[in-house]
């Protein structure tokens, strides 16, 4: 008769408990103060590293006026000491602003499709929104401005600029059109800069008009724009970066940046220089220039903080546009007046 005393389980024979089943799921977890556990609907399906830019985007807007707060009275006292050097005779001599009257235009274009509200997060819109304030800003102060057209403008976008930027409909020769841009211009002349096109931009040609894609998507719709464009059959380009920057990350820059370099282009004529001068050097790290020279390392920034930074930048340039515009217009007011 065979022995039928219990057999005692090895370790692998156990069960599992059931507060041990699914403990990975359901245990409470920290993220930078943020209480959560996996098994959130909110979190159903994502993978943990889109899981950590939900917290991550959450801890941003949880902490937004606290961190801008930091930097407005970083900024005041900053302000502050400048002010006293001006009045001590130490400080450096005043920038001189551009008027928007002394503003030099040339004979090149370009066309900022913003068609892609629907793909972008409110967060991505206001960043947006910001790039396009930088825009404005850079063409003030340019040498030679680009007349500037905003295509695809909706309600969307609107809505964020009419919030932040009411002054944005006296921008002089910016066209806001809410009208796809394939409805108003000769497609045989449109060029689409794409940093996944073939082609290379060796230069920007006066009878060309230029496309920058509006859109701030972190790279989840990599290829939109080139793909847009080779169905409208438009030609598209990218600028010569890796012709003179061996970029250690993918070459994607922002829609400022780009505006930025193409400003830069018509005033040198030297891609490398414009290269040079906007883009960051955080982009730059590990990067080297093709003449053989090693960037210099710099810290990498955290890129909420970059956001962070190009918010308040914006918010900053918003302030100083709209008491320019004030100015000049308190200025034409009394030259009327004599």
């Amino acid at each position: 008769m065979a022995d039928q005393s219990p057999v005692e389980p090895t370790k692998g024979d156990v069960p599992s408990s059931p507060q041990s089943q699914g403990n990975n799921s359901t245990q409470q977890r920290d993220y930078k103060g943020i209480l959560y556990s996996l098994d959130e609907p909110r979190f159903s399906g994502l993978s943990k590293n889109a899981v950590k830019r939900l917290l991550r985007d959450q801890l941003w807007e949880q902490t937004r006026t606290k961190r801008l707060q930091s930097k407005r009275e970083k900024h005041k006292k900053r302000m502050v000491e400048k002010r006293k050097c001006y009045e001590e005779g130490t400080g450096p001599a005043p920038i001189k602003r551009t008027k928007t009257s002394d503003m030099t235009f040339g004979d090149r274009r370009v066309i900022m499709d913003c068609s892609f509200s629907d793909l972008m997060t409110k967060k991505e819109l206001d960043s947006m929104q910001a790039q396009l304030v930088r825009c404005y800003s850079a063409n003030r102060s340019a040498k030679e401005a680009i007349h500037l057209t905003v295509s695809g403008f909706d309600d969307a976008l609107k809505g964020v600029f009419d919030k932040k930027t009411s002054s944005y409909k006296n921008w002089r020769n910016v066209t806001w059109d809410p009208q796809p841009y394939e409805e108003q211009f000769d497609k045989s002349k449109l060029v689409y800069l794409s940093a996944d096109s073939d082609c290379t931009a060796k230069e920007l040609e006066e009878d060309k008009i230029y496309i920058i894609g509006g859109i701030v998507d972190k790279n989840r719709h990599k290829g939109l724009c080139q793909d847009k464009a080779v169905k409208a059959g438009i030609a598209t380009a990218q600028l010569p970066i890796g012709d003179y920057i061996k970029l250690a990350s993918r070459k994607v820059l922002t829609v400022n940046q780009v505006y930025e370099i193409m400003l830069k282009w018509v005033e040198h004529r030297d891609w490398k220089k414009a290269f040079m001068e906007v883009i960051p050097l955080r982009k730059l790290k590990d990067s080297e220039i093709m003449d053989g020279d090693q960037v210099d390392k710099v810290e990498q920034k955290d890129d909420d903080l970059d956001d962070d930074e190009a918010d308040e930048v914006a918010r900053q340039q918003e302030e100083s546009l709209a008491a320019d515009e004030q100015q000049e217009a308190s200025q034409v007011a009394q030259e009327t007046s004599l």
